[in-house]
């Protein structure tokens, strides 16, 4: 048996050696040194409080992530992530043309002393600007309907100024700070807590972690109250210049919803507006009122709209004269027991005035022109009174007299 083992020895012996050299061949071959590179590592910004005393604030124009080639044995290499290595940035090394080297190193030791590692873009750009503060008022939007019959009234922001400090640039672009609240078949008034938003010209959402605020949230109060609606009355004032008249008011629109204390709104029939002069214009008059200063304190038109236009036409006046004779003119409260004889002064005349469309189908018949003689003395009563129909949108101008002379027994 011990000599069977120890036949052809020498071979054997060899054959256990080239197995051995075989096998760590192959081990180097299949671990063999690699290269692969590894991006987007998050670079740490160490030491950024040294410009607080500069009273300035820095931004990362390039390099908030760094690329590394990494080379070393395949078995290690290909495990490696981004998250393996470690990337920062020390800002209080900051050269004049704003730039910050960035250092790479592995979280394990073990892989530090098998790899080597080369950074592709080395450096850190920042770009350093004045620290300003600001202060905003909060507007307040609401989203959802209420329920029917329902409507915002006035709302409030507690606080509702709120200052904002950050680079220069950024507070630069802020237009409006916002609050949002929901009012989804809301029929009481509430308040909630709602996060504070900026935004810029382009109603655009700005966010930058190096803007603070005094208040990221605030308490938001939301008075709901009933609606009315109510009609609107124009009532101009003054007189067009002389020949011409109001021929027409045209407004839009005629009637506006109203939310408010219901006190407030069921004492309200309508909205008189009686401020808009037409004094002595001659053209067709166009304007836009806001309605808000002839509402109550406390009472609001429902949404955004609250201006009414207006126009207001004016015509020149139309005149038509007319020379009555005595038949044209009634006698009306006649004592049955008097005789009366009318007479009229030579420049007796009617003249009509008004707007084409209320001259239109006007005669001396339509006039209705008479006198009241039940107030007449016997014997002459001179400059007696002629009295006409009233004819709506007609001013009447009488020159010369009527005298009537009464005669009769007296019973």
């Amino acid at each position: 048996m011990k000599s069977k083992l120890f036949n052809n020895f020498g071979y054997k012996l060899l054959s256990v050696v080239l197995a051995v050299v075989l096998w760590i061949v192959v081990m180097n071959i299949s671990d063999s040194a690699v290269t692969e590179q590894i991006n987007d590592i998050p670079v740490q910004q160490l030491n950024g409080e040294v410009f607080d005393d500069l009273d300035k604030i820095y931004e990362v124009s390039n390099g908030d992530t760094v690329d590394i080639i990494v080379k070393g044995r395949r078995s290690v290499v290909s495990k490696l992530t981004a998250d393996d290595f470690i990337a920062t940035a020390d800002l209080s090394t900051m050269s004049v043309t704003g730039a910050v080297q960035i250092f790479v190193t592995p979280k394990s030791s073990s892989v530090k002393d098998a790899i080597t590692i080369t950074v592709v873009d080395n450096t850190m750009s920042l770009i350093l600007e004045s620290k300003v503060t600001a202060q905003f008022p909060i507007k307040i939007k609401t989203n959802g309907e209420t329920r029917e019959g329902y409507a915002v009234g006035e709302s409030y922001a507690s606080p509702n100024i709120i200052t904002v400090e950050g680079p220069e640039s950024s507070v630069a672009k802020i237009t409006d700070v916002e609050v949002v609240v929901d009012v989804t078949n809301k029929t009481e008034s509430f308040t909630e807590n709602a996060e504070v938003v900026l935004y810029d010209a382009y109603h655009e959402v700005i966010s930058n972690s190096k803007i603070s605020l005094s208040d990221t949230s605030v308490d938001v109060t939301v008075n709901i109250y009933p609606t009315k609606s109510v009609p609107i009355t124009i009532e101009p004032t003054g007189k067009p210049a002389e020949g011409f008249s109001v021929a027409e008011v045209i407004y839009q629109p005629q009637t506006v919803e109203l939310v408010g204390p219901e006190d407030e709104l069921e004492s309200m029939e309508s909205i008189v507006i009686d401020d808009i002069s037409v004094s002595g214009i001659t053209e067709d008059l166009q304007t836009t009122i806001n309605i808000t200063k002839y509402l109550p304190e406390g009472v609001f038109a429902v949404g955004t709209d609250n201006e009414i236009v207006v126009t207001i036409s004016v015509e020149q006046l139309e005149k038509k004269s007319f020379k009555p004779l005595i038949n044209d003119i009634e006698l009306e409260g006649k004592n049955d027991a008097y005789k009366y004889l009318v007479t009229l002064s030579d420049d007796f005349s009617v003249e009509v005035i008004g707007l084409s469309g209320d001259m239109e189908g006007i005669t001396l018949g339509s006039l209705g022109l008479y006198v009241d003689c039940s107030e007449l003395t016997l014997g002459d009563n001179e400059n007696v009174v002629l009295l006409h129909s009233d004819l709506e949108g007609i001013e009447f101008k009488i020159t010369g007299t009527i005298s009537i002379s009464v005669s009769g027994s007296k019973k």
